[in-house]
């Protein structure tokens, strides 16, 4: 069985190995090796990273199987874009490859939206890197493109889509 939970600092490593992993078996192609290999070197600062956001913020949600294995997280927050100043963000969504396509990103997600509700949001937009498969997923739950935007990650130039939701 697996639980939906709000995350808790000890979280972290398994947040960091999730995120790491994904990155690997989705970005392949869409982003220089460099970044990604860079990625696993750094997973213990990463996960100091998300230990510290977890314990200050609280804005983390966990799928956890067999008790604590995390398998899957959601962050959200306000818009860190002055576009959308007065939305939510989904600023992260993961699953691991072998729990993909169970669900479990369906919960993920409207545990997301549910909290950023809580917080009084109406709206939220979600940034997904151009050439994600995983963008039929967030059309499917509702989001519209209505952006796009460039970013420099590691002397690399990247292209994502902000999707909108009503929410």
């Amino acid at each position: 069985m697996i639980t939906i939970r709000k995350a808790v600092p000890d979280d972290a490593l398994g947040i960091a190995i999730v995120c790491v992993y994904t990155w690997q078996t989705t970005y392949t192609g869409l982003l220089p090796d460099s970044i990604l290999k860079k990625r696993i070197s750094g997973l213990k600062e990463t996960a100091e990273r998300f230990r510290k956001s977890i314990a200050e913020k609280e804005n983390y949600i966990v799928a956890a199987a067999e008790g604590n294995t995390i398998v899957g997280f959601c962050a959200y927050a306000a818009s860190r874009n002055d576009d959308f100043p007065d939305s939510g963000e989904i600023i992260a969504l993961y699953v691991l490859k072998g729990f993909q396509e169970t669900g479990l990103g369906k919960r993920l997600f409207a545990a997301g939206v549910q909290a950023l509700r809580e917080q009084h949001f109406s709206s939220m937009i979600l940034n997904c890197l151009d050439g994600n498969p995983s963008i039929g997923f967030y059309q499917h739950m509702g989001g519209k493109i209505a952006a796009q935007r460039q970013d420099e990650m590691k002397n690399s130039v990247i292209k994502e889509n902000i999707l909108y939701f009503q929410i």
